[in-house]
Parts: structure tokens; sequence; C-alpha cells
């Protein structure tokens, strides 16, 4: 089985393709919002790199969100286009639950992923639901654990030092790369089940758009 992925719900954005479980191509940008530019782009790069043809995919797997809003919408939208057209089916995964299955489990040591919903607050799962939390209060909650924590996440550098001041010795550091969901986990994931019809898709905001917000509160 082939599977494309496509992960663009941060700053960062990444595609990938597997064949019968095996990364085969990765590539990876962390340069900013360029992903309405160089996606398209960096797929038919992909494909052509490893000889390839779109139509022989067996699936497409996106991330849903939630993070940037332009950058799910560019993400979403292309695979759904693409799968529309070939008639292919589509896996989506929320960037949390990517992030989680980056990490290999480790005894003794609690994974949590966190991501910056901005102005303070966060993303973070509870249970089979992803809720907006404040900082202190997401980070007040993994107080109970006794163990180690990793927190992994965009909002492990947004917030690194009430982090540590909350959890002190308790919380573990990692390197910047290890913050970022990548479309070669998303597709890894993907062979896990099957795919569902592109019109089944849809994205995974939260909340709404700042921009939505500030004319609600014009009004």
């Amino acid at each position: 089985m082939k599977i494309l992925s496509v992960e663009t719900t941060g700053q960062s954005f990444s595609a990938a393709l597997a064949i019968d479980e095996k990364i085969i191509a990765d590539v990876y940008y962390d340069c900013g919002l360029i992903h309405s530019e160089k996606l398209l782009t960096v797929i038919k790069r992909i494909l052509e790199d490893t000889n390839t043809a779109l139509e022989s995919i067996d699936k497409f797997a996106v991330s849903k969100g939630p993070g940037s809003f332009t950058g799910i919408r560019v993400g979403m939208t292309a695979v759904k286009t693409i799968a529309q057209c070939l008639n292919k089916p589509v896996s989506a995964y929320d960037s949390l639950q990517i992030l989680q299955a980056s990490m290999p489990e480790i005894k003794g040591v609690k994974i949590v992923p966190l991501i910056d919903a901005l102005r303070n607050e966060v993303y973070i799962k509870r249970k089979n639901d992803i809720v907006i939390k404040t900082i202190e209060k997401a980070v007040g909650s993994l107080k109970k654990y006794k163990k180690k924590i990793i927190i992994i996440g965009n909002a492990a550098i947004a917030y690194k030092t009430i982090i540590e001041k909350e959890l002190g010795k308790t919380a573990v550091s990692l390197e910047q790369i290890f913050h970022t969901p990548k479309a070669k986990t998303l597709a890894a994931l993907a062979f896990k089940e099957p795919g569902q019809n592109y019109s089944k898709i849809s994205p995974l905001y939260i909340r709404r758009s700042w921009a939505e917000e500030q004319k609600n509160k014009d009004k």
C-alpha cells in the first residue's frame, strides 16, 4: 500500500510517502507560513523523485488540527481535492495524536502533547476530546503525576518558563525538533486503519479564528 501524507497545522509543514509501512520520502520545511506556496510543489517533487504516479497512491493522510487556521485549510483542501479527483480514501488525525505517536512509550515517563492556542492558552487532550485550557490550568492538572513528564508540542517552547516553574524537576525538556507533528508519523498512523471518503473528512478548529472573534465583538 502507498500512502501520501501531509502535515500543515503549524509554522512548519511536511509531506511524506510511505510504501508498505516504510517511509521512502520525507520533506520538511520550517521557514514560516509558505504552505500554500510550496505544498503542491513538494508533493510533485516527492512523486517525481520516487518515480511514483499520483494515480498509484492508495490512500492519503492529513492532519486536521488544531493549529494554524491557514495551515489546516491548505492541507485539508489539497488532500481532499486530490482524493476526490482520484476517488481515493483519506485518513485524518488530530495534531496532538500525531505528536503522541512520534514518541515511544518510556517506562516511568508520561508523554503529554500540548499545542499553543495563543493568548496564554493551550490545546490539551481530555480523554477522547481536545479542549482549550490556560497554560496554568493545563500544567496544574499534571501535578498529580509522580513520574517524569515530557511535554511535546510548540507549547513546550512557548511556555517553557511556566512549565519548569510549576513542574520543577519532574519536567523534561527536549530539543525543538521533537515539538512538531510530522507527515512521516502521520503516514505510519494511516496504515493502522482504513480511510474514509473525502467528504467525511473535516478540519478540527476547536475555536474560531481571531478575525471571526473580533468581528463578533464589534457587532
